[in-house]
């Protein structure tokens, strides 16, 4: 039997088995962003406007606000730009594993000396440094303006003393993996491409088809398991680099 016959019969394989399995044909690339908003008395239209722009580049956005930030903070800047639907309180999450699973990104628009301390001194005991320190523990990209921290009135008051405990703590965010930038960067940091771009397929057949739909920069597939995979379509998932990964 060529070649040719092979492929032939494999198409027509994978044209019943797509006629008589049902699907859900959502092919989801994991451009979600969560950005965690700590406490701060400073304006936030920087912060807002870097935010939108990721939203105009095909971000999904959520907004997490902390305890303290509830407190202190002006948020109905953010409630106008982002929806009342997509701004949470802390102390409302209930399944904190679901955000870890589904956000690829995490920001901190605005890092305040609070949030910086709790992470450099890995205490993760609120649902917000809780999210953090896990996301960076499975290696996720965890994004932070540092400009308030630069702004601080406790550091003013304080002097040198404050000043080499921030620059402690700010080297060991660093160590843990955590980019500063200044504020102005985040959309551009957000948004930069990343080489090995992965997709997540929400189906229980992955054929030929499904793969030639990816985009050239997806590098991993991510599945559901079980999930029937075609010969033909592990042979082009091959063929361009495509690792394919079951969702645990």
């Amino acid at each position: 039997m060529n070649q040719e016959l092979i492929d032939q019969i494999r198409r027509i394989v994978e044209r019943v088995l797509q006629e008589q399995t049902p699907v859900s044909t959502q092919i989801t690339h994991e451009k979600r962003l969560l950005a965690i908003f700590g406490a701060t008395q400073l304006e936030l239209h920087e912060a807002i406007q870097q935010l939108q722009t990721c939203r105009q580049n095909g971000w999904e956005i959520t907004i997490i606000l902390s305890d303290l930030a509830t407190k202190v903070a002006n948020l109905e800047p953010i409630y106008v730009a982002f929806g009342e639907e997509n701004v949470l309180q802390e102390n409302s999450l209930s399944n904190i594993a679901v955000f870890l699973e589904t956000y690829q990104q995490i920001v901190l628009p605005v890092l305040s000396y609070p949030m910086v301390a709790k992470l450099a001194l890995r205490l993760a005991d609120t649902p917000c440094t809780y999210l953090v320190s896990e996301a960076l523990s499975k290696g996720k990209k965890v994004i932070a303006a540092s400009d308030a921290l630069n702004q601080s009135e406790v550091s003013i008051k304080m002097g040198s003393i404050f000043s080499k405990l921030k620059s402690d703590y700010v080297n060991a965010l660093s160590e843990l993996g955590v980019q500063l930038v200044p504020i102005t960067q985040i959309a551009e940091s957000v948004i930069e491409k990343m080489s090995g771009s992965r997709a997540v397929v929400e189906k229980t057949l992955i054929s030929a088809a499904t793969i030639s739909k990816l985009d050239a920069d997806v590098r991993e597939l991510v599945y559901e398991n079980p999930t029937i995979i075609t010969p033909l379509a592990r042979e082009h998932a091959k063929k361009r680099g495509i690792q394919l990964i079951p969702k645990n």
